[in-house]
């Protein structure tokens, strides 16, 4: 087949098969190397639809494409949507009774995917059935999980590296959302993959606005920001069992409908949690890392984090949940240094000492990312080995409000206080002296004697963390190497000390800033608002997640094209003829209606 061809059967495919127009950016190389028979890693942000990166080319290519996931909520989730797409496909997992899995195992044929967990590769029964039929790929979906460098490694996916010596005509596709350059190269070594093809798209979500704050009044914080995101769908991140519970209660108490999940409840109770937040029978939804990697749900509108993450690529990671559909989403954080003394306590209870340090160093470049000054998206990329020409998104908190005033005499105060101190301690200490602490070593060392003790007692010691890290930015401090890193003058401070350069920094306190209305949400809201019912009475019907009878994003294009026919709607991203054929005519009649009673909007 000639590579045109190819490429416009895909897109005919694509349409036939998911109802979607176009391919996502990198989605039809990868479909593309596939379809060549190649081992392929694909490193794709969360929403960047990785699943038809695998979906599309199981449907086209003879014998049957194994799934590997690592939650039964997503297998379910993810075969009840292909179901409604009328693609058959299976999952095979702990939920089925053991007949109903041997008649899925003696009709495998009768499917074109299978999803199963890691552990069903250690049953030898099932190799020897998958043995017996052909392959035509195995799809690896959370393959960070693979890597002891991720930020989510299991055990279980360290032993898929039988595949390619077992499986050795079926091509390997391995699908995360992060991975830093250990994380890819582990990956690719642990799979034994041949000549892999490897697409590491842009991990850029311009859909996505990014706000991280201080934690100074948490519940306050937490409702102010809920009061804007009404009836909104949403996660809130925390990072104890004990932090859920109790944000939870609170929220109850409020008055909000909120679901909690983590891993102290019992299996039905977690299932009930996030059957109801997938269904819309509640918006909210408060859980620890345990929820979410599984969570297939295209219009979570935010996600807030009451605690700061492990790492970036947890965050990232968790952030990526929201706006899925690429439509305008937030993202808030708040953070204490609290959370790395947590952390700091867990490092104990690592036995590999490289590990350790690696585990130390994300954690402090987490921290690094909420202290900084610069832009977030900017910062986000950096860490993923991304490089920008735009040194403002004009999307997150520090670009949204980049207005700066001076403080020159802040520097100062700070400088004086390093140079008093002769470059001989961290940032801990200095800020301990700039706020006038009492502890021991302050006044052994009698450094209370200084005239910059307690100088700037007025400020709090994030503030100070905030304006030492601009400093360190602007190139007007230095940290040292080594592992008690100390602050030092630079060759620049001097002519700040001297009054000969005033130093501008952003405002301390951020406003809160406002989401950006795209062409996206131009549409007839009032249109919006009847399909949306309609789906909803289908979505009832049928026992399945609204998006699953179409997601918003084809909602809005209905309510700002107002499709007159059948082939008007067909053009519709995301109806297919099989949509079309279930439910296409019934939306079309509420659209001609509407249309009828408010010609002046045709």
């Amino acid at each position: 087949m000639q590579t045109n061809s190819l490429n416009a059967s895909l897109e005919d495919h694509l349409k036939a098969l998911f109802g979607y127009n176009d391919f996502r950016s990198s989605q039809k190389e990868i479909v593309t190397a596939i379809m060549e028979r190649k081992d392929v890693l694909a490193i794709l942000p969360t929403g960047a639809g990785k699943s038809i990166c695998y979906q599309l080319p199981a449907m086209l290519m003879p014998g049957i494409a194994v799934v590997i996931s690592p939650l039964i909520s997503l297998m379910q989730d993810q075969v009840v949507s292909l179901h409604k797409n009328g693609l058959p496909a299976a999952f095979l997992n702990s939920s089925l009774y053991s007949d109903e899995i041997r008649d899925l195992l003696d009709n495998l044929n009768n499917f074109k995917l299978l999803y199963i967990a890691p552990e069903r590769l250690s049953d030898k029964n099932f190799i020897e059935h998958l043995q017996k039929i052909p392959i035509s790929l195995f799809a690896i979906d959370e393959a960070h999980c693979i890597s002891q460098w991720g930020h989510s490694f299991r055990l279980e996916y360290r032993q898929l590296s039988f595949l390619k010596t077992t499986f050795p005509g079926s091509s390997i596709v391995a699908l995360t959302a992060t991975a830093t350059g250990d994380v890819e190269r582990d990956i690719l070594t642990q799979l034994g993959m041949k000549e892999p093809h490897v697409v590491r798209a842009s991990f850029d979500r311009p859909n996505l606005t990014f706000h991280i704050q201080p934690k100074n009044h948490l519940l306050v914080q937490l409702r102010d920001f809920l009061s804007k995101h009404v009836d909104k769908p949403g996660i809130i991140y925390a990072a104890t069992r004990k932090g859920v519970d109790d944000t939870h209660a609170h929220l109850i108490q409020e008055g909000f409908k909120v679901g909690k999940y983590h891993a102290g409840l019992s299996d039905q109770e977690r299932t009930k949690a996030q059957h109801e937040f997938i269904h819309g029978a509640c918006h909210l939804m408060v859980a620890t890392v345990a929820f979410g990697m599984g969570v297939h749900k295209p219009d979570i509108r935010f996600v807030v984090h009451i605690d700061m993450p492990r790492s970036i690529e947890q965050y990232y990671q968790e952030v990526g949940r929201a706006g899925r559909d690429d439509l305008p989403s937030e993202c808030l954080m708040l953070y204490s240094v609290q959370e790395l003394m947590v952390y700091n306590g867990f490092l104990n209870q690592i036995s590999d000492e490289e590990v350790r340090r690696t585990t130390q160093r994300k954690t402090e470049q987490m921290l690094a990312l909420c202290r900084s000054s610069k832009c977030r998206r900017q910062e986000l990329l950096r860490y993923f080995g991304e490089t920008t020409t735009s040194s403002n998104c004009n999307n997150c908190d520090r670009c949204l409000d980049s207005s700066e005033v001076d403080e020159t005499i802040v520097a100062q105060q700070i400088l004086s206080c390093v140079y008093r101190l002769k470059h001989q301690f961290g940032i801990k200490h200095v800020i301990d002296v700039l706020r006038g602490a009492k502890t021991k070593i302050i006044f052994d060392r009698g450094h209370d004697r200084l005239s910059t003790y307690n100088l700037m007692s007025k400020y709090s010691e994030d503030d100070l963390r905030y304006y030492i890290s601009t400093l360190i930015d602007k190139g007007l401090l230095e940290r040292s190497a080594g592992e008690y890193p100390v602050l030092r003058w630079t060759a620049a401070s001097k002519s700040v000390t001297s009054g000969m350069q005033k130093v501008m920094m952003q405002k301390r306190i951020q406003r809160a800033a406002k989401l950006k209305k795209g062409n996206d949400l131009q549409c007839d809201r009032v249109l919006f608002t009847q399909l949306s019912q309609l789906r909803q009475k289908y979505a009832e019907q049928l026992r399945v997640p609204a998006f699953v009878v179409f997601g918003d994003r084809s909602l809005i294009e209905m309510a700002r094209t107002y499709p007159k026919d059948r082939e008007a709607m067909l053009k519709i991203n995301g109806v297919g003829p099989v949509k079309w054929e279930r439910y296409g005519q019934s939306f079309l009649d509420v659209i001609i209606q509407y249309s009828s009673k408010n010609r002046s909007v045709v």
